[in-house]
């Protein structure tokens, strides 16, 4: 039996979250729509253009998609989530939102918002608000928008949005990916989500592209050791991780989530190439085989008894980015493994 001081209420999701993994029950769900976007962002991990696309697969169709969906339900699914490339973008969007929604997810949306306007918020009114829209903030002006996403008119269109779901009492939060294009901005993009009254957090974690798009990564993210010295001593501790035995000791998805690729691969998360399975033989069939192979799955060999190891923020899927393979280790995991150990042990010896 579980225990917890705080009332059931509060203490739900943790304890629905709990079942699911406990029973392998795919409590969450995401559908990746569409590799395409109407932005062109330099760290975009999914983006691909039609000629890219074609050489892995075809879209999984409409009517897959919601037999899919009602299958996921029928073991248990609960939370959905629709994203992309842009998911607004797909012809037939709202066709698939609609008759989601009419099975009864929990449906949360993650989009640039450069496609909600007027008349996206009238069909929502007509088939149903979502249950939550997370927003990304790309910039302060559109200036940074057409440098980072190629949009000239980006941050008016997303603004506009904002307005548009406030007003219909959305559930809506933004987050951000920094980046050298749009750094500069940081601060601006704080001032402007507290003006809008939305929630807003930003990461500066940016992986190679996993499944084939081309990216700027190494030229547009920052690397850990420009600012490791910046840490405290207490961040550091934060940083800290308990030893675990399996690749997925820390893996709040492994167990109880799933997503589903554009083109009909079911894996564990957005940045894993493998392993996978298919949805041609139905969901249940597909999660099963799915968690059979993550199973299979082995820490790398040359992390067995690394000296950084409580340091390393690894994980399979963005070693699957990075590396190329959830069983193969990274360069740069590892040293930035390194670093922090390094920066912990000697603010480490210089307090004591």
């Amino acid at each position: 039996m579980i225990s917890c001081d705080l009332p059931f209420e509060s203490n739900f999701p943790y304890l629905v979250g709990k079942y699911a993994k406990d029973n392998r029950i795919p409590i969450s769900l995401t559908i990746e729509l569409t590799p395409f976007c109407n932005f062109s962002c330099v760290m975009c991990y999914v983006r691909l253009t039609p000629e890219q696309a074609k050489e892995q697969g075809q879209l999984v169709s409409k009517e897959q998609l919601i037999n899919i969906a009602h299958q996921a339900k029928d073991m248990g699914t609960l939370y959905l989530t629709l994203t992309g490339g842009e998911p607004l973008s797909r012809p037939d969007f709202w066709e698939i939102y609609k008759e989601l929604n009419k099975i009864g997810f929990l449906i949360s949306i993650l989009s640039n918002g450069s496609l909600i306007d007027e008349s996206a918020i009238e069909k929502f009114r007509e088939y149903g608000m979502p249950y939550s829209i997370k927003l990304t903030l790309y910039g302060a002006n559109n200036e940074t928008y057409n440098k980072v996403c190629g949009c000239e008119d980006g941050f008016t269109r997303v603004e506009k949005a904002v307005k548009l779901l406030k007003n219909e009492k959305v559930p809506l939060t933004l987050s951000a990916t920094m980046v050298r294009e749009n750094a500069k901005d940081t601060a601006d993009m704080y001032k402007i989500a507290r003006a809008w009254g939305v929630p807003f957090q930003h990461t500066v974690s940016v992986v190679k592209s996993a499944r084939g798009s081309v990216n700027a990564t190494e030229k547009s993210r920052f690397l850990f050791e420009e600012f490791v010295d910046k840490l405290s001593l207490e961040q550091l501790e934060r940083h800290k991780l308990p030893e675990y035995k399996t690749p997925f000791g820390w893996c709040a998805s492994y167990k109880s989530s799933a997503w589903l690729t554009w083109n009909g691969h079911l894996q564990l998360c957005a940045f894993m190439n493998g392993p996978y399975s298919l949805i041609s033989d139905g969901f249940e069939t597909a999660w099963n085989e799915l968690n059979e192979k993550l199973d299979a799955l082995k820490t790398p060999e040359e992390c067995d008894g690394c000296k950084y190891s409580e340091f390393c923020q690894r994980c399979p899927g963005l070693l699957c980015a990075e590396s190329g393979s959830a069983e193969r280790v990274s360069e740069s995991v590892c040293n930035t493994a390194k670093e922090l150990y390094l920066a912990y042990k000697k603010l480490k010896e210089e307090r004591e």
